[in-house]
């Protein structure tokens, strides 16, 4: 009760705080303070939109006023190439952004002057305070993509050192690439987001967060190709909670290891109150074969539904999806611990449960599965350990058969220091 407080009051204190900076005005000062972008040009058509909004952003973030808004109206779908709205802004704060209507890039991406880069479409950039919020719509145009020559995973919408801020209520759909990335943040909200695109979609992750802390996704529905969130190297303090997955790959930390000097430290992620339906993973933490040192910790994945997921429970420390890794056959030397599976329960559509497959040269420690409630169908459920360092300690339910000598021989090879391949049955 008192985290779940916790969580309500830091969503007040954030969107009073953004809108205190950036919120609707209302009065004498209304004309003064919003900042609609077809007064500044913009127009609903195919046309490269971004001059117009950088016209009205340039003039929202020096307005002077306590509750400068930038508007994008109902009633209309605009196209934009890659636009970048920068602070700092006046008065130490940010514009209050209200997308009602549907954006989308530029039609062919590149063409008559509009260009999309492969980092990010549209880009808040260091800021504080800010709201982005509305009953609009980013499309990210994805399905539309050719399938010819080499395709950009383009973000759909970046925060970029972005600090005590709101994203709230937007509908994302379609992306080229990720489709919110929070990087270099600290205090993030993103709470109440529709995002969806289709289940074969590559890289396109619903929320991605990397080198940020004290960030929370909350009460959103995602389902798309990829992983609905992952938390990414460099994060800490990192919740989230109330979010429906899928389609896609379930909810991950991860993956870790991938780039030589990424800053690998994760700490501090809970996962709860989830449902995860129909995906290829439920919740996993996944680093590369070969990655450098580095270290994710004090990680809990707790009270979440399972519903038809394939790998509900799944550590994945030889992470390899397309089948060619630079690092194929060495081990990762990101040393995983204090990891938490409490209260998971629902069906899974293969026998295998839990998997922990962790890293020969650096093996998991402080491992706990609590309460792990799954169905198999009509066959028993399994897990498979390998590389876990210590007494794992399984919940109710679970037989512990790693003392008999005939273990090894049930159909798992024995794969580093410690392997069990154990049945693993619950509700019968």
């Amino acid at each position: 009760m008192a985290s779940t407080f916790k969580v309500k009051a830091l969503v007040v204190f954030f969107a009073v705080a953004a809108l205190l900076t950036g919120g609707y005005a209302h009065g004498k000062d209304h004309a003064a303070s919003v900042f609609d972008v077809t007064e500044y040009g913009a127009a609903p058509s195919n046309r490269d939109n971004k001059d117009a909004f950088l016209a009205a952003w340039r003039a929202a973030c020096g307005s002077t006023a306590v509750n400068s808004t930038l508007v994008f109206p109902k009633g209309g779908t605009f196209a934009a190439g890659a636009v970048r709205f920068e602070g700092p802004c006046a008065n130490g704060g940010a514009p209050a952004v209200v997308i009602d209507g549907v954006l989308q890039p530029c039609a062919g991406g590149g063409g008559g002057g509009c260009r999309l880069s492969d980092d990010a479409w549209i880009t808040f950039s260091g800021l504080n305070n800010l709201l982005v919020t509305g009953a609009g719509t980013l499309d990210g145009q994805g399905h539309r993509r050719s399938g010819k020559g080499k395709t950009k995973t383009t973000t759909t919408l970046l925060f970029d050192g972005v600090t005590n801020s709101t994203l709230s209520g937007l509908r994302l759909v379609n992306s080229r690439g990720f489709h919110v990335n929070l990087r270099r943040c600290t205090g993030i909200i993103a709470t109440g987001l529709g995002i969806h695109a289709p289940a074969d979609s590559r890289n396109t992750d619903g929320v991605h967060v990397a080198f940020s802390s004290h960030v929370r996704v909350l009460d959103s529905a995602i389902g798309t190709g990829d992983d609905c969130v992952s938390v990414g190297p460099g994060s800490a303090d990192v919740l989230v909670s109330g979010v429906s997955c899928g389609p896609g790959h379930g909810i991950s930390v991860g993956s870790l290891g991938g780039e030589e000097q990424e800053e690998e430290e994760v700490r501090g992620v809970v996962v709860r109150n989830c449902t995860v339906k129909g995906t290829t993973n439920g919740v996993r933490i996944k680093t590369w074969p070969g990655s450098p040192p580095g270290a994710a910790s004090n990680i809990t994945f707790e009270d979440i539904a399972m519903d038809a997921v394939a790998n509900p429970v799944n550590i994945d420390q030889r992470y390899c999806p397309h089948g060619r890794c630079a690092g194929a056959g060495k081990p990762s030397l990101v040393q995983i611990s204090e990891v938490t599976f409490r209260r998971i329960e629902g069906t899974s559509r293969t026998p295998m449960a839990v998997r922990l497959l962790c890293s020969e040269e650096r093996p998991c420690t402080g491992v706990r599965l609590d309460g792990i409630n799954l169905t198999c169908g009509d066959v028993p459920c399994r897990y498979e350990l390998s590389n876990v360092r210590g007494p794992v300690a399984p919940g109710p339910g679970v037989r512990r058969e790693e003392e008999e000598a005939d273990v090894a021989s049930g159909g798992s090879e024995q794969l580093g220091r410690f392997t069990w391949w154990l049945p693993f049955t619950v509700r019968g």
